[in-house]
């Protein structure tokens, strides 16, 4: 009877350390972690909505049109305050993709090319593989990122400029798919 109850216990409380303790599982329930969803975009504020969505739409639109086909569309919250951008794991980086759960953007990062940024991350999550795409080099993880992400010049950490040239001679004149081949052989 002690071993049943103990286990009962050990399963009832997995889910409430998981909550307290491993933010990024909030993506799972975020209505519990005080945002409101509509699709894949959520928000702390709902008067903020309107804004995210569009924002949301015109990444997804031109992540697309430079190749880039997202078969899912990840959720993505929209934080206002740095409260809400730290309950769902973010630090001290303008937003945070994590496989299989979502994104979320800092308060001061709505911007497309933010949104974009992470999409792109999406794309080599889904097209490589989440694991293998945090093992491939930075070069082309995050130069990938930065060049489809429309940002510019001026908001790109100058270490990443180089990254960027890098990335975009490697990819050239390669086709999606050859870039997908030859990106899960790094």
């Amino acid at each position: 009877m002690i071993k049943k109850l103990s286990l009962l216990l050990v399963v009832a409380l997995i889910p409430t350390l998981a909550w307290s303790y491993a933010k990024p599982f909030r993506f799972i329930l975020p209505h519990l972690n005080g945002v409101q969803c509509n699709g894949s975009v959520c928000v702390e504020d709902p008067n903020d909505m309107g804004q995210a969505i569009e924002l949301y739409g015109s990444a997804i639109t031109n992540v697309s049109a430079s190749g880039i086909a997202l078969e899912t569309k990840p959720k993505f919250v929209y934080c206002a305050t740095t409260e809400c951008y730290q309950s769902f794991g973010g630090g001290n980086e303008r937003a945070i993709s994590y496989p299989f759960l979502g994104t979320v953007i800092a308060p001061e990062s709505w911007q497309i090319y933010i949104t974009q940024h992470e999409l792109v991350h999406w794309f080599q999550f889904l097209e490589i593989g989440s694991v293998s795409t945090m093992r491939k080099p930075e070069w082309f993880r995050e130069g990938m990122a930065y060049v489809y992400s429309g940002a510019p010049e001026s908001d790109i950490p100058e270490h990443y400029l180089p990254i960027m040239q890098r990335y975009r001679k490697w990819h050239s004149d390669k086709s999606w798919p050859e870039v997908i081949h030859q990106a899960r052989q790094l």
